[in-house]
Parts: structure tokens; sequence; C-alpha cells
């Protein structure tokens, strides 16, 4: 008979490894599109004030009405991006958290250090420090 070699998720150590790099992953991937919707607004904004009402958009509205109608339109889009950046930044948060805790985790749990699990958590922790330099919050 041949054994199949089961790995041993049953230790709690290697679940938490499992369900830390899990959420870090998680929330990587979900501060990459907050921080893409966030800068595609933002360059929307940008476009907008560049370029001004056109007359050409809406030929039925006087000047008087369409340039009321742009800084309506400009001003949602600036609280959209206020918004954006709040969830951006409270995701960075999030994400840094988690990094240390899974960070701090894996340093008091050295009889793991040679599980495939352990391995993964380290390319995660990798990942998430990449996606935290990256995806920035902060205006320059």
């Amino acid at each position: 008979m041949f054994r199949v070699r089961v790995r041993n998720i049953a230790h709690p150590g290697i679940r938490q490894f499992i369900l830390r790099t899990a959420v870090l992953n998680y929330l990587g991937k979900l501060l990459q599109l907050q921080w893409d919707d966030w800068q595609n607004q933002r360059m929307h904004l940008r476009t907008l004030q560049h370029e001004g009402p056109k007359a050409t958009d809406s030929p039925a509205l006087d000047e008087s009405t369409a340039e009321a109608v742009f800084d309506a339109a400009r001003e949602n889009l600036a609280q959209a991006i206020d918004e954006l950046r709040r969830k951006v930044a409270g995701t960075h948060k999030l994400l840094q958290r988690e990094y240390n805790e899974l960070f701090t985790y894996m340093m008091d749990k050295r009889d793991l250090w040679d599980s495939p699990e352990y391995f993964k958590a380290k390319t995660a922790l990798g990942t998430a420090n990449h996606n935290l330099r990256m995806y920035m919050s902060a205006e320059k």
C-alpha cells in the first residue's frame, strides 16, 4: 500500500499562516483596486479642469447654465475623489497592521519555518510590502 502524505493543516500555527496570508493577499488586491479607481478619478478631474465647459457639449444650454452644470459635476467628482482617498488610506492602514501582525507572528513560530505555508506567508509579506510602498494615498 502506498501512503499519501497529507499536510498537517490541523496545527493551529499553520492555520494562522493560511488565514493571515489570505487576509494579507485580499487587502493587497483591494488596495490596488481602490488606488486605481482613485487615480482614474483624479485624472478625470484634471482633464475636466483643463478643458473647462465646452460650448459644443450641449448647444441647447446657455453659457451660464452650462457653467453651473460643469461646476456641479466638478464638485461631485471632487467629493468622490476625497471619499476614494479616504478608502485608500484606510485600506493602507489595515494592510500595514496585518503586515506587522503576520511578521510578528512568523517570528514567534520558529518551529514552523520549514512548512510550505511559512514560505507562502513570506511571499505574501513581500507582496504586501511592495503594495504598501507603491500604493500610497498621499498626494504628491
